[in-house]
């Protein structure tokens, strides 16, 4: 056998490897692009499908939130009570430009159209979807896909209610083709929306033409097999539907489209790309292998080794090729640089995923670890929570701007300490001390945390409020560390205590405080029979007669049994819904003053407010109406409020006060003494009458410091022309003495503790003659 030369098994030996690796090279791409596309199509489909479904139930949200600030508006409640059709249409067309709804309407309660903005329902139109209204009384809401006037139309309807059903409103956002172009745009994929009745298509949207869109939709759910997708061009679409509604007799599906021909046309362009590099390697791989081979063989496998430990992580080794061609040395510093830039990111993006954004802080998810590993050494640990006291008052009055200004400020002086700090919530900030602290040690931080803050523009002055959890006694997990920590620093919102520690007696009342709130919700939407209102008699010390009485609220629960007004009181005007209450004492005093008064008594009921109800504009014309209702005057109420609750806005408290007293209304500060008043405060206050809070009153007949107090006070209010109401008068030594330094009124147990209406009416009859002193 003649023996060959070394060229030719050089040449034949690279010419076979060369050519067999691009054969198996051109194969293995062209089958491994068919299998990328279908994975990356149903990939694709599946996740544009979830975004737009995640996409239409936020748009729902936000239109459940929009109709829900209509139907809570209690301008638009009166207008809708009223029959106000101006002002519905007005506050229907200002509402709907406002969240840009291509339709607002309101129904009355028999399913006729009362008004729409823009007109598309005709006035007295008996609404076309019965059953939506059925759904809407039975849940007070519902929300549907429905056809109106050949166009598609996702709508919210709630019921406006006062607190009855009064007639249901209706958002409606058209479906047409600038939606479906926004979700073209979220999922990139052709996006058809169809209403089907009966399997045929009524109505129709598509970022397609008809053409093509009749094409996807008879392609769906089509597969991509190696030959079609190479060789022949009758799959156009690969589709995918979801339906979104399926109700009235009709279907409404969302179909999702991917054109096949651009998604292979990289892949069949990488093809022949392979095909002719492959080619021209054959030719150029022997003239090549023996010049180059040594010379790139070595570099190429430094820079495998270079890739290897990039994709294991490893980013310390760089790589510098002497000698090597200027390609290598490029490969080689792209490489590196490749590593460095990979680096970076991933730093960066381990840092976004750790940090909360606005503070730079550990966010609440990262800190969870960290605190659950924390926990899992069982080392004692100090948490403490932070949070900017007043800071709703910040963003009001130096706007959200400054506000987070002051959040990131703080973030960083907390960040300066030893310890990890963190960003829990909107305000909430924590702070684990790597080191034992004592109370001075916290004192000096916050007296740190609490410096001015100098925003280029104001300097705003901050002040703390700190929450102490000693872990692992306080909490034994990061979940249960973060639910007690919010208790602790609201506990210290409310109460002003500006440090405070963790303790089971603060959840309990938190809890209790929860319970307070759904219970007293429920009662006062379905069991009002549990509020009664108790009567304690004010006895003239003038004429030695009843003439007047103070209204005390009572609260019996099935669940709690008894709450004291001092417990749900204050409750009920944080949680919002104080006004409630306050009509429903005020309707309940006026219907008794009715029975009073059909009892032949003359009797002055005294009715508390709150802060909150004094600066409620509607308030006055509501008693005024209720007067009118039970022909009543103005002398059958009086109001009572305590001075502590004015201070908080004077000038508007005093401007609503003038208000009451120029209808007639006497009015009281109660608990005098106790609060802030001052000469000048007085004099400036819009009231008639003072009372003189109990605490001095109940040792009155033997506290000298009391009488000094008590007789002084007297003397003040006499000099501004005031009555002086005592409170807690208990034994007759204690009245003579009222009597004698010329008190007008007294009001204790020592004439009557706080009873019913109809007991109150026995005791007044019963009374009619008796010698108090």
């Amino acid at each position: 056998m003649a023996a060959k030369s070394l060229t030719q098994s050089i040449f034949r030996l690279v010419a076979g490897v060369v050519l067999l690796t691009a054969l198996t090279i051109i194969i293995n791409v062209w089958m491994a692009a068919i299998n990328q596309a279908q994975e990356r199509l149903d990939r694709s489909l599946e996740v544009a499908q979830n975004v737009l479904e995640q996409s239409l139930n936020n748009r729902e949200k936000l239109l459940i939130n929009s109709a829900g600030v209509l139907t809570d508006d209690f301008g638009f409640k009166q207008a809708v009570a009223t029959a106000d059709v101006g002002t519905i249409e007005s506050a229907l067309l200002n509402h709907g430009e406002r969240i840009n709804a291509d339709l607002m309407a309101l129904i009355s309660l028999d399913g006729k159209n009362i008004t729409s903005s823009p007109p598309l329902l005709a006035v007295d139109e008996v609404f076309s979807y019965p059953e939506l209204l059925r759904s809407v009384f039975k849940n007070g809401g519902a929300s549907a896909l429905i056809l109106l006037h050949q166009e598609l139309y996702q709508v919210i309807m709630l019921s406006v209610d006062a607190p009855a059903p009064l007639a249901i409103a209706l958002v409606g956002f058209k479906l047409d083709d600038a939606l479906i172009t926004q979700l073209k745009n979220i999922s990139q994929l052709e996006t058809t929306i169809q209403v089907l009745e009966d399997n045929t298509s009524i109505f129709s949207i598509s970022t397609l033409n008809d053409k093509q869109m009749d094409v996807a939709i008879s392609q769906l759910n089509s597969t991509l097999d190696w030959f079609s997708s190479t060789f022949s061009s009758d799959v156009n679409f690969a589709s995918r539907q979801f339906q979104l509604a399926n109700e009235f007799g009709y279907q409404t599906n969302i179909i999702l489209s991917e054109d096949v021909d651009k998604l292979f046309s990289d892949f069949n362009a990488l093809q022949l790309t392979i095909g002719l590099i492959a080619f021209a390697a054959v030719l150029l791989a022997v003239w090549l292998a023996a010049l180059f081979s040594n010379k790139l063989a070595r570099p190429l496998v430094r820079l495998a080794e270079l890739a290897k430990n990039i994709s294991q992580g490893d980013y310390s080794k760089r790589i510098t090729l002497e000698g090597s061609t200027e390609e290598v040395s490029q490969l080689s510093s792209a490489f590196n640089s490749m590593q460095t830039n990979i680096r970076v990111r991933e730093e960066e993006i381990v840092f976004r995923a750790q940090h909360d954004i606005l503070t730079s802080v550990f966010n609440r998810y990262h800190i969870e670890t960290v605190l659950d590993e924390k926990f899992l050494l069982a080392s004692p640990f100090l948490a403490i929570g932070i949070n900017i006291f007043g800071f709703r008052d910040i963003n009001d009055i130096f706007g959200y701007s400054n506000g987070d200004l002051c959040l990131k400020e703080l973030a960083k002086r907390v960040a300066s300490f030893d310890g990890l700090a963190a960003r829990l919530t909107g305000g909430e900030l924590l702070w684990v001390p790597n080191q034992e602290l004592s109370l001075e040690d916290i004192a000096a931080v916050k007296k740190v945390l609490e410096l001015p803050i100098d925003t280029g523009e104001v300097v705003i002055n901050l002040k703390v409020v700190m929450g102490l959890l000693y872990c692992p006694s306080d909490a034994g997990s990061a979940e249960e560390l973060f639910r007690r920590m919010n208790i602790v620093l609201d506990e210290s919102q409310a109460t002003k205590q500006l440090t405070l520690n963790y303790s089971q007696q603060l959840e309990e009342r938190y809890l209790r405080r929860l319970s307070i709130i759904t219970e007293l919700k429920n009662t006062l939407k379905s069991a009002q029979h549990e509020l009664n209102l108790y009567y304690q008699p004010k006895l003239n010390l003038t004429t030695g007669k009843v003439t007047s009485a103070e209204a005390l609220i009572r609260w019996n629960n099935a669940r709690l049994g008894f709450v004291s007004p001092e417990d749900f009181i204050a409750i009920a005007e944080q949680a919002g819904f104080i006004e409630t209450v306050t009509q429903w004492v005020i309707r309940s005093a006026i219907e008794d003053a009715a029975k009073f008064k059909q009892a032949g008594i003359q009797l002055c009921i005294a009715i508390n407010l709150s802060a909150r109800d004094v600066m409620n504009t509607e308030l006055l014309p509501y008693v005024m109406a209720l007067l009118k209702e039970f022909q009543l005057d103005e002398s059958y109420l009086s109001f009572e409020i305590t001075e502590g609750d004015l201070v908080r806005d004077p000038q508007r408290a005093i401007e609503h006060l003038n208000e009451f007293r120029a209808k007639g209304f006497s009015l009281a500060i109660d608990d005098f003494g106790t609060g802030y008043s001052s000469m000048a405060y007085l004099k400036n206050l819009p009231i008639n009458i003072l009372k003189v809070d109990k605490s001095f009153v109940l040792n009155l007949n033997t506290n000298r410091g009391d009488q000094n107090i008590v007789q002084s006070v007297i003397k003040l209010a006499h000099s501004f022309n005031l009555s002086v109401v005592a409170e807690g008068v208990e034994n007759p030594e204690t009245l003579a003495l009222l009597s004698e330094w010329g008190c007008e009124y007294a009001q204790g147990y020592y004439m009557s503790k706080p009873v019913p209406v109809e007991d109150c009416i026995l005791w007044h009859l019963e009374n009619q003659n008796t010698k108090w002193c």
